[in-house]
């Protein structure tokens, strides 16, 4: 079939890939080793808040089908709360062996129940949806994710082989690899890989589309283009980068440059095709819910005005940290050598410097949307990563051949350096506090032991999934003795915070309030109530310690070399905002 012609294509491309280079299929074992290490952390719980919405946007739209079987119940489904584009497909591919073991067992009510949340509480949602459900569930989407993280890996070793040579793919592959970046996203389940990963297929056809002058190539760059979009409305840059390839390519024009660049039924046809692909891949436009997809631009371009809840600093502040916390300070200063010494090459005709100009350009862009937000995120700056590798790649590959020695010892300080930064964070997946304080809960409490926690969403606990938890929204002091519970765990975000001083941030000014702090004080101090410290876990907060906040280039600094940082506002919880204190009772409460 005509259809399948191009899978044929790339699975020859691939197979002719890993036969010519012998260290191509270890680059990708390493990045799928590191990808999938430990990726069923924080299980039944979720990484992020958005990994619970994404696993459950296709179970929506069969909850809603099933509660009224008609063809308009899947436009109701789909605009029954969030729907993020493609992940919505992703996930209901990746959510299939799991329904499919729901159907054999009877399980069917209970999976189709994640799909109605609306007015029900977080907490009664996660704990009335059996574990497995949830552990398989999200596990399937993170290994999605995984297999994303690794085509990543590839299309890059491609863009390098093409822009120069297979040494310069190894390399841009390898760096690819051991950024930390890439790996905190690879063990979530959610829109940034994949988008990326289509955004770097986007660029690779525009750069073939450039150096053959293929139109059908173009064609290609413009159809993953619209994928990375469907995925994540930052993959538009991906357009961007296809007009400046067009450009690049008129310029060899035998026609001249105008004729070359003036093709209104090339350039629609383009348009038409990445523009079909936005909407076929959102459900939202697809199944008739454009409200809903409103919505979704709405929040997209109206949220980044506003600063973060907890902590307010400038744009270049949150670009510099995510960065830096992104890639590690060697990788970090690297690539933004690589990036300026890659501007002094940028005039050259030839396929590297027509190949830098895209990257650079899409970098660009990304940076100069990036600056009109309040608050940027690690995820956020994935996709600049990732163009800024492929760059240094290039420059790397050039300095190696000029002065082979230095070559040689900045490539492997660099992997060298970068493998323990992002080795490191990786490795910590498995020993994560909040896990190490859900383990402990789980050998040590009875059978009807209750375990009392204050938040209002799961997400932030440190519990186990069982009916057995009583999960409250304030501490309640005046009536903890007559509660009397057998466990407490106090959590960074909505416990220990509370004995932060007012000047601390505004969350610890939100949180200000005597009677609650001299609770958990109480608590901690084992000297009031009849309880004292199970298990402390995580990095013990400055603030417990009587030691005021770091200056701020310190905090720059820590961040670049530990990878395992609080990250306020981004995907995943580290560092201090996972430490979590467990208390058990020691006799009986006076009431």
């Amino acid at each position: 079939m005509a259809l399948l012609d191009p899978v044929r294509r790339a699975k020859r491309q691939v197979t002719a890939d890993l036969r010519a280079d012998p260290y191509l299929p270890y680059i990708l074992l390493a990045a799928l080793l590191l990808s999938s290490f430990w990726v069923w952390h924080r299980l039944p719980n979720f990484a992020t808040r958005d990994e619970r919405w994404r696993v459950v946007d296709p179970v929506e739209v069969l909850a809603t089908v099933l509660d009224d079987p008609r063809l308009g119940s899947v436009s109701e489904g789909v605009g029954y709360w969030r729907t993020y584009g493609s992940a919505m497909y992703l996930a209901a591919l990746a959510l299939i062996p799991v329904l499919v073991v729901a159907l054999a067992t009877d399980a069917l009510p209970a999976f189709t129940d994640m799909g109605r949340h609306l007015n029900v509480g977080f907490w009664t949602h996660w704990l009335r949806t059996p574990g497995w459900i949830w552990t398989w569930s999200v596990l399937l989407v993170r290994l999605a994710n995984v297999a994303m993280a690794v085509g990543c890996v590839y299309v890059v070793y491609r863009i390098g082989t093409t822009l120069r040579d297979r040494a310069t793919g190894r390399l841009a592959a390898a760096l690819l690899t051991v950024t930390w970046a890439v790996l905190i996203l690879a063990h979530e389940g959610g829109e940034d890989v994949p988008s990326l990963f289509f955004l770097l297929l986007s660029l690779y056809f525009a750069i073939r589309y450039v150096e053959t002058g293929a139109d059908r190539l173009f064609y290609w760059g413009a159809l993953f283009g619209g994928v990375s979009i469907a995925f994540k409305l930052s993959g538009g840059v991906s357009a961007v980068m296809l007009g400046v390839a067009h450009l690049q390519r008129a310029r060899r024009s035998e026609d001249g440059f105008v004729s070359g660049a003036v093709r209104p039924r090339f350039l629609a046809t383009g348009a038409l095709i990445g523009a079909g692909t936005i909407v076929a891949g959102y459900p939202t436009l697809v199944f008739g819910a454009p409200a809903e997809f409103g919505a979704r631009l709405a929040r997209a371009f109206g949220s980044k005005s506003q600063p973060h809840g907890w902590l307010v600093q400038p744009s270049w502040w949150w670009i510099l940290r995510s960065y830096l916390h992104g890639v590690g300070l060697p990788l970090a200063v690297a690539l933004a050598g690589g990036a300026l010494a890659a501007l002094r090459r940028v005039r050259e005709d030839s396929l590297p410097a027509d190949g830098l100009r895209l990257a650079l350009v899409g970098v660009g862009v990304y940076l100069a949307v990036f600056s009109s937000w309040r608050y940027v995120r690690t995820h956020h700056l994935l996709p600049v990563v990732a163009l800024l590798v492929v760059v240094l790649a290039v420059v790397l590959a050039r300095l190696r051949d000029r002065r082979p020695a230095v070559g040689r010892a900045v490539v492997a300080v660099l992997l060298v350096t970068s493998a323990v930064y992002a080795g490191a964070g990786t490795l910590a997946y498995a020993s994560q506090p909040r896990d190490q304080a859900v383990d402990y809960l789980r050998s040590e409490a009875g059978a009807n032991d209750t375990i009392e926690t204050y938040t209002f969403d799961p997400q932030d606990a440190a519990v186990p999934h069982t009916d057995r938890v009583d999960p409250r929204f304030g501490v309640s002091a005046d009536t903890f003795e007559f509660r009397c519970p057998e466990y407490v765990v106090l959590n960074y975000h909505n416990s220990i915070l509370y004995l932060a001083p007012d000047s601390w941030g505004k969350r610890a000014e939100t949180l200000s309030n005597d009677a609650v702090e001299g609770h958990v004080r109480a608590l901690l101090d084992e000297d009031t109530y009849p309880y004292e410290i199970a298990g402390e876990y995580g990095r013990t907060p400055r603030f417990l310690d009587e030691k005021g906040r770091a200056p701020m280039y310190q905090r720059l600094l820590r961040v670049s070399v530990r990878p395992r940082t609080m990250q306020y506002g981004d995907p995943q919880d580290m560092g201090v905002d996972q430490y979590t204190v467990v208390l058990r009772r020691t006799g009986p409460c006076e009431t």
